[in-house]
């Protein structure tokens, strides 16, 4: 039974890790949006890239995640569709199957998400949520849902523009992100009940082997306050390595808890510009 806890509990956090970035101790503050990133960003083109991860425990590969972006138009503006799948993979197998997918309409103008959808199979546990952001009202509304349950619906008012959420965290950073040694970028996330602010600091520079290959990647720094509580508390900061290049694929995450480590690494990717 601990066995089976401790291996949900990891897949929580590499998954949780994938798609945002990590949320900083100013979560407990008042709000207040502060803006530090490069507006002009990478001319690095997302449309068709996709990247495949193994997620691991100490020895364990508990999980495998995807995602996938494509450029779609509507109404004359352009989106980055983003879409992201986890499921459980090795020795977890035998204790849970897990199907969690999601996706996100991104802004590319506003470098702002429109509407986020994450669906969440784990075994028997059932539940849908939808984001849809109301940028003309400045007001996001979320609904979920269980099966057999009423909806449940609550609207927040949206602090300032541009914002993401925990889908599209990390593709603001990788397209407008400052990559220089010593830096930090600043943006506010909507982590689906409330607004906070996200740094992410570059720590230097390293080559990284990681089996979709080896790159020269730039280390940054998150914070940790986002990952779970007790043998899974980050011992420290979340460290994620981004490619030097102009698409900075992230290649790998990793961090320290109490009992051993978590961490997901690049298998394989095809990158954007069809």
């Amino acid at each position: 039974m601990l066995i089976k806890r401790l291996l949900n509990t990891a897949i929580a956090f590499t998954v949780m890790a994938m798609p945002c970035s990590s949320i900083s101790k100013e979560a407990k503050k008042e709000f207040k949006p502060v803006y530090n990133y490069n507006e002009n960003g990478t001319s690095y083109n997302f449309d068709g890239e996709k990247l495949e991860y193994s997620l691991h425990w100490l020895f364990f590969h508990v999980a495998n995640a995807e995602s996938d972006v494509a450029k779609v138009t509507k109404n004359g503006t352009e989106y980055l569709r983003i879409q992201s799948k986890v499921r459980t993979a090795g020795i977890v197998g035998f204790f849970k199957d897990i199907r969690d997918t999601g996706y996100s309409l991104w802004d590319i103008k506003l470098k702002t998400p429109v509407k986020t959808f994450m669906s969440q199979r784990e075994g028997t546990y059932v539940k849908d949520k939808l984001f849809s952001y109301d940028l003309n009202n400045m007001t996001v509304t979320v609904v979920k849902q269980k099966p057999g349950h009423d909806p449940t619906t609550k609207e927040y008012k949206i602090p300032s523009i541009p914002f993401e959420d925990l889908m599209t965290g990390i593709y603001f950073f990788r397209k407008h992100g400052i990559f220089e040694v010593g830096a930090h970028t600043d943006f506010p996330v909507f982590t689906g009940k409330k607004f906070i602010m996200t740094h992410v600091k570059v720590l230097g520079k390293e080559k990284v082997e990681v089996p979709a290959g080896t790159f020269e990647t730039y280390k940054c720094s998150l914070s940790s306050e986002v990952t779970p509580k007790g043998v899974f508390k980050m011992k420290g900061d979340v460290y994620m390595w981004l490619t030097t290049d102009e698409s900075h694929l992230p290649v790998k995450i990793s961090g320290d808890i109490t009992i051993g480590s978590v961490s997901a690494e690049l298998e394989k990717y095809r990158k954007g510009g069809r």
